[in-house]
């Protein structure tokens, strides 16, 4: 049984619906210009193959809250320019959005801020047991954003990826957003079963305010692998002989929720925080405060070495970039020079780019170039590193996954 009293909760304190991102809360600038971005450009190709071959696509949310993947979804930039459509899909060119969720408080607020939408509905529905999509006619997307999948079991979700494929269509997706198992925000999760349904609170949504481990209300989900999720779906697929196709991607390995709290790591690094900060133009970003730190890691390398080294590769390149602009700010050319003519040809390119608008800031009349300028394309040289890691296995916040449904 999933636990829906904090989620009631959070909904009456103005957690969840439209609320701006900033610098701390549920859509701070890190979930705005970071992670949706990450799931948008994912899903880009999906809604493009899908267009090309009809001209309205039905959607079915799961765990959809109040409907911010319908936001999500719409809000997608169009592969050319200049063009006529401002996003890629339009909320017209949805035949259908079913939006499914455990939570009444939710089910009553997205109804309410999508009342004049027509092709919008928001059923209450526990996806561990209620199938209510399967009622309706076959749907080109069957997705779940932020983690939703993982209030399931490992039983519970093989069951509705199995309702989905036999309800789908002769092309369809399945899109999963699963807690990510080898996150370096909770290593001590690393060794436990597949099986195992761990505790996880949401005490991020109470920063800057510091919260004990005991006043923090927890509730239990499932941490996955990429190997044993794909595992899981291939299973499905051949029961049914359905052709799949999965693609896993890594979403929010420095910067997932609790890797400022560190309350599953007892290392908290206010990673997040300071990219929030870059993000935002108000507010001038502390570069000593970015550099990332995971030498408590080490003593999993041996028993993990693939997650560790995919988490040293990522962390070594984010610091090469706090590095620069270390530099950059002392005026240190020689260590400029060094740390560009060392690094890989991508990142080298991207820390010319760094380089010469920092060293060209007369250039952009502005109040504060630092919080204006510099401190975004930061963000997003940080952001891209993490886009352009290959296969997903796991070692982030989120593991996003998509299924191709042939």
């Amino acid at each position: 049984m999933i636990k829906t009293e904090f989620f009631e909760t959070a909904v009456k304190l103005g957690f969840y619906g439209s609320e701006t991102g900033g610098l701390f809360g549920k859509k701070d600038n890190v979930r705005k210009y970071w992670e949706d971005l990450s799931i948008k450009n994912l899903l880009k190709p999906v809604i493009v193959e899908l267009l090309g071959i009809k001209e309205k696509i039905r959607i079915a949310d799961f765990g959809c809250g109040s409907g911010e993947a319908f936001e999500l979804i719409t809000h997608i930039s169009p592969l050319e320019r200049p063009t006529k459509k401002d996003f890629l899909l339009t909320p017209d060119q949805v035949e259908f959005y079913l939006g499914m969720d455990i939570s009444e408080a939710m089910i009553k607020q997205g109804k309410e801020i999508y009342r004049d939408r027509k092709n919008i509905n928001f059923i209450k529905a526990d996806l561990s047991k209620d199938y209510l999509f399967i009622n309706e006619k076959p749907f080109d997307i069957y997705m779940s954003t932020y983690s939703s999948p993982s209030h399931l079991t490992g039983d519970e979700l093989e069951t509705l990826i199995e309702k989905v494929i036999t309800h789908s269509s002769e092309k369809s997706y399945l899109i999963l957003d699963l807690f990510g198992k080898y996150s370096p925000e909770w290593p001590a999760y690393w060794a436990e079963t597949k099986e195992e349904m761990l505790p996880y609170n949401m005490a991020w949504l109470h920063l800057p305010k510091k919260i004990r481990t005991e006043e923090a209300e927890s509730y239990y989900v499932k941490f996955w692998d990429a190997d044993s999720l794909k595992e899981t779906i291939n299973k499905i697929a051949a029961k049914l002989k359905r052709q799949i196709k999965i693609t896993t991607r890594d979403r929010s390995i420095l910067v997932g929720r609790h890797i400022d709290t560190g309350f599953y790591n007892s290392h908290p690094q206010a990673l997040r925080y300071q990219v929030n900060r870059l993000f935002d133009r108000d507010y001038e970003g502390r570069v000593n405060e970015l550099r990332a730190e995971f030498t408590f890691l080490d003593c999993h390398k041996e028993k993990f070495n693939k997650v560790w080294e995919r988490i040293n590769f990522y962390q070594n390149k984010w610091n090469t970039v706090v590095n620069l602009c270390e530099a950059l700010i002392e005026n240190n050319n020689a260590l400029i020079k060094e740390l560009i003519e060392t690094t890989d040809s991508d990142l080298s390119e991207e820390l010319k780019m760094l380089t010469w608008l920092f060293r060209n800031q007369q250039r952009f009349p502005v109040d504060n170039f630092w919080a204006s300028v510099m401190g975004p394309q930061l963000a997003c040289v940080l952001r891209n590193l993490e886009l352009n890691l290959p296969e997903g296995i796991g070692c982030g916040h989120g593991l996003f996954c998509i299924i191709e449904i042939k």
